[in-house]
């Protein structure tokens, strides 16, 4: 075999390793989960009351399965369910958290609570990957809000995480952002003196959530999303470790940057 023919067939060779090395490691193709979201029959309190009856028949995420990656192996999923309902000033979620201890450290709004247990969510209104609201909610109802903007064409890797040039010349990432009139609410339910779980309530204020899209009320539309969990269980002396949990599956510790990874909510009639 000549130079010429040695040089391609060794170049083939390499870019078929390639090839299987990125299949290998494609975990995240699983279809994107898709929720029908009703029209809330009656307004819910937003008390984060575990009897109130608005949410009796919302549609319901029974489970967040555990994130993708080497660092879920070993743990197991806490019994988590989100539950959403809508009317044309809100889109109201619930999420329905069991736990036997609470692990929140954080008091002022934008404290890193992700270091401690919260729920998330992940909103893109127009579906395009250009701009999506990150929204954190503890147990003891301390909130965290950001949204991110990217300027160029969302391109992603085989995770669905988005390529690290793009992240680091093109991703925006505003923690000064407020999102004017949201609404939450958050309870600790026990038995006795016995922790047995966290309740969450969350209502997205029309306007500024849709401003994306020119629109100040919600009506039947589809919008992508992702809803996680994130818990960090005490161990005998070790450190705590992060159960991360997630709605569409997502990268461990890659959601804000996977805005292709999030599913659909389609507001339903």
């Amino acid at each position: 075999m000549n130079h010429y023919r040695m040089f391609h067939s060794l170049t083939a060779l390499s870019l078929a390793s390639l090839t299987l090395g990125s299949a290998a490691r494609a975990a995240n193709t699983q279809p994107r989960p898709r929720l029908i979201v009703t029209p809330a029959s009656m307004k819910p309190f937003l008390s984060a009351n575990p009897e109130d009856s608005a949410w009796k028949n919302a549609p319901t995420i029974p489970s967040l399965p555990l994130s993708l990656g080497e660092e879920s192996a070993g743990l197991t999923a806490l019994p988590t369910q989100v539950k959403l309902l809508w009317d044309a000033d809100y889109l109201y979620i619930r999420f329905v958290c069991i736990s036997s201890e609470i692990h929140s450290p954080y008091k002022t709004h934008d404290d890193p609570i992700y270091k401690g247990d919260c729920v998330e969510m992940f909103l893109d209104v127009k579906g395009d990957a250009r701009q999506w609201i990150e929204l954190e909610v503890s147990p003891r109802c301390v909130t965290f809000d950001k949204v991110m903007t990217l300027t160029a064409d969302p391109i992603s890797d085989a995770d669905l995480i988005l390529a690290p040039d793009l992240r680091n010349r093109d991703l925006w990432r505003d923690l000064s952002w407020t999102l004017d009139g949201l609404r939450t609410a958050a309870t600790i339910q026990k038995s006795g003196k016995r922790i047995t779980g966290w309740t969450v309530d969350i209502a997205l204020p029309a306007k500024p959530t849709l401003r994306r899209l020119g629109l100040d009320h919600f009506a039947p539309m589809t919008l992508r999303a992702n809803f996680l969990r994130y818990e960090y269980p005490a161990t005998n002396g070790a450190k705590r470790p992060l159960i991360a949990m997630n709605w569409s599956p997502v990268r461990w510790g890659c959601p804000h940057i996977s805005p292709q990874a999030m599913g659909y909510l389609e507001l339903g009639e």
